[in-house]
């Protein structure tokens, strides 16, 4: 199972879910797109620390496998 963090960087408008404009909209599509292109981590459960896992590429990659 895949599970995707949550992004919590997420600021003023783009972090609200009451403001469906198309400039918005598209503008989260962008923030999805880029998380995408992130390096696949995991949790590691000692630290609480997200690392990146080797032999893994990024996520949109993990994602068509």
């Amino acid at each position: 199972m895949l599970c995707l963090k949550q992004d919590d960087t997420l600021k003023g408008e783009l972090a609200s879910v009451d403001i469906g404009t198309e400039e918005n909209l598209n503008n989260l599509v962008k923030v999805g797109e880029h998380l995408l292109k992130k390096k696949f981590t995991r949790v590691n459960l000692d630290t609480g620390i997200r690392e990146t896992v080797p032999g893994k590429d990024t996520i949109e990659e993990e994602l068509k496998r």
